[in-house]
């Protein structure tokens, strides 16, 4: 049995703030709009939205006290510094895998089809 085509994209997972399931929304219609968007990409979607999360909740805390007290009494950079860092390599990479970087769709010959649309914020994550 064929299944239709869905035309209103998958839900965003639970426990996703709103921003997160904004991006989900956005990149889900950007993958369909440049026609790389399967059903079975959705974990992998998921793991891209959850590190941007992540990369963002990490930074924001780190901005309050960019440096905290370490072991020893020195000081030291705050830790969700690190975990940002971490977070958002991991964010490029899926992103990459998904075709959503201006690299990614180069080497694969994609046109953006929405050139400065609602994922223009994506190049500042990859």
């Amino acid at each position: 049995m064929v299944e239709k085509q869905r035309t209103r994209g998958l839900n965003a997972p639970k426990g996703l703030d709103q921003a997160g399931r904004d991006l989900w929304s956005s990149a889900q219609h950007q993958l369909k709009a440049q026609g790389t968007w399967q059903d079975s990409d959705a974990p992998l979607l998921e793991s891209y939205v959850r590190a941007v999360s992540l990369a963002r909740t990490a930074r924001e805390l780190a901005a309050r006290e960019p440096f905290v007290e370490g072991s020893k009494g020195q000081l030291v950079a705050h830790p969700g510094l690190r975990v940002a860092a971490e977070a958002e390599r991991d964010a490029c990479r899926y992103a990459g895998a998904l075709l959503l970087t201006p690299e990614a769709r180069q080497r694969h010959e994609i046109k953006a089809p929405e050139e400065g649309g609602e994922l223009a914020f994506l190049a500042s994550v990859a």
